[in-house]
């Protein structure tokens, strides 16, 4: 019987391929995708560093905070278990129950101890893409850190190579970096070539925030719980559904005085408000410093309609920025508008189509006033207006003037008259129904990301606080070539190109392009595409990731 074949170098042919393995994943990780971990907040809530995590019985909201306590004094390294029982609890505001801002209807509270603090998102990085393809503007990146090249920064990427940028009202406005204003000008914010920072409709679904929504309604036996919305006419509330039995022209009004929309973001709920929580001229105390809260005006507005008549007219309408903006589905018709607030103005059409409520069924309408444009979708697509058809375009002057009230001359003779959060006026909005009785089993309202002005402090003792870079026009930033601007979606929070004062000295000696709160394209690690491990905690010695909330990156 002949003997049985027996593999030869089985041991070594194992180790080969392992080592073989391993090169390649070092290759692959320093060459195409590394993981990253997400240290702070200043992403917050598209991408969470440390924090804790609370599920309201109320509601059933579940949201993420900031860390309280600290190990060190410089609030660097978080306690892995938050709010020791029983001296040092923590107590948050309920999303969705309230404004926290001055005069705002107040948040109902919930109070917890021996809170486990979750890790940061742990994320991929597609590394080296930007030697191939251009970044976009609104792209999330992770970059050395030109204030300390050891550090990794993940941002949101807002202007790009050869643009001046203006941080207004909010949003992001850009211009070629060469264009020459005339010296009649008062204000470079006046001046020609600003266009506004549109975000795709896809990037722009992932970053709404949300303000209210009725699905999130307290329970009934909660007396001290009124919501956002009221109702004119014949109007019934349960369990979060809002009825109207008749015909008849019905209205239901977002409190915009008791509930004001603001760039508030619960992640940064702190400890440190004192028992006088909020200063009259809006302003909270957060991680122990005054924060500004400002209204926000780019908004969706969502319902979730049952008409019992197939001949029933919706309308919504958002006055803001001295304008009126309406939306409107009658006759299997609808139309995107505009105006002025004035008596004989009449309404612009931006954009008209075909649309349809059936009976039967619940169809959800959103209304999108967003980066100067107003769109109307139903079940998720667009049927009239949009970043194209439904745009309108002011200069960062009108913006700011609709918006506040202020010529460039005043804005001009003061520094800090922008970072009032008193001249920015709240936003009014109403949807009203007509021809139909009508259920509407969800309304809700959002907003986009804020990005504030704020003032940046002395780099110098004795110095005067400036305005933050690109927040006022009298601190403009150009790009030149090979450079970058960044801010992070949580504004109040966030160190990024608005406020970085500083440069390393090794990064000032090894890129031309260096400048204070410029990043070089040379520190550009790569795009933050993917959340592979969700807010990883630790249950004893066992990692749990939250595996609920993988997603990309947008």
């Amino acid at each position: 019987m002949s003997d049985q074949h027996k593999p030869e170098g089985g041991i070594k042919e194992v180790l080969t391929s392992l080592m073989i393995a391993f090169a390649m994943a070092l290759a692959f990780r320093g060459f195409v995708v590394e993981g990253f971990v997400i240290p702070t907040g200043s992403m917050a809530p598209t991408l969470l560093g440390m924090h804790m995590r609370f599920q309201a019985p109320e509601n059933g909201a579940n949201w993420p905070v900031g860390p309280w306590y600290y190990l060190d004094s410089g609030g660097q390294v978080p306690k892995p278990v938050q709010g020791r029982a029983p001296d040092r609890p923590v107590t948050v505001d309920i999303p969705h129950t309230g404004a926290p801002v001055p005069g705002g209807i107040r948040p109902l509270e919930l109070t917890r101890s021996d809170i486990p603090r979750r890790s940061g998102d742990r994320i991929f990085v597609l590394k080296y893409l930007y030697q191939v393809f251009e970044p976009d503007r609104f792209d999330v990146v992770v970059f050395k850190n030109p204030t300390n090249p050891w550090e990794n920064y993940i941002k949101r990427l807002v202007g790009l190579p050869g643009e001046q940028i203006a941080l207004v009202d909010g949003d992001v406005f850009h211009r070629p970096a060469s264009v020459r204003d005339p010296e009649t000008l008062t204000s470079p914010w006046e001046g020609e070539g600003w266009q506004i920072g549109r975000k795709d409709p896809r990037v722009q679904r992932d970053l709404w925030y949300p303000v209210f929504d009725s699905r999130f309604s307290v329970l009934e036996s909660r007396a001290d719980f009124r919501p956002p919305w009221i109702g004119e006419g014949a109007w019934t509330f349960e369990d979060g559904i809002y009825t109207h039995a008749g015909p008849e022209p019905a209205l239901l009004r977002w409190d915009a005085e008791q509930w004001p929309v603001t760039d508030f973001v619960h992640y940064n709920d702190n400890f440190s408000r004192p028992p006088q929580w909020a200063r009259p001229d809006g302003f909270l105390q957060t991680r122990g410093r005054w924060t500004p809260v400002f209204p926000v005006s780019d908004i969706r507005s969502v319902i979730s309609v049952e008409p019992e008549r197939e001949d029933l007219a919706v309308e919504f309408r958002l006055r803001t920025r001295g304008h009126e903006f309406r939306a409107r589905i009658a006759d299997g018709a609808c139309e995107v508008a505009m105006r002025a607030i004035s008596d004989d103005e009449p309404w612009r059409v931006l954009d008209s189509g075909r649309a349809h409520l059936p009976t039967g069924r619940i169809s959800t309408i959103e209304f999108w006033h967003v980066d100067q444009a107003v769109s109307l979708y139903i079940d998720g697509t667009l049927v009239c207006g949009g970043n194209t058809k439904g745009a309108y375009d002011w200069s960062p002057q009108e913006r700011i003037t609709y918006a506040t009230g202020l010529s460039a001359s005043e804005i001009m003779r003061d520094d800090t008259i922008l970072f009032d959060a008193r001249q920015y006026p709240n936003p009014e909005l109403a949807w009203s129904f007509d021809r139909s009785p009508v259920r509407i089993t969800r309304a809700g309202v959002y907003r986009d990301l804020f990005y504030q002005p704020t003032l940046s402090p002395p780099r110098q003792r004795g110095e005067p606080f400036r305005p933050a870079r690109a927040t006022h026009p009298t601190h403009p930033v150009n790009l030149a070539q090979g450079q970058y601007f960044v801010c992070g979606d949580n504004s109040a929070q966030s160190l990024d190109s608005r406020l970085m004062s500083t440069i390393d000295p090794w990064v000032d000696e090894q890129f031309e392009t260096a400048e204070p709160g410029i990043i070089p394209r040379e520190l550009l690690i790569g795009k933050a595409f993917f959340v592979y491990f969700p807010s990883l905690q630790w249950r004893g010695r066992i990692p749990v990731p939250d595996f609920g909330r993988m997603r990309f990156i947008r």
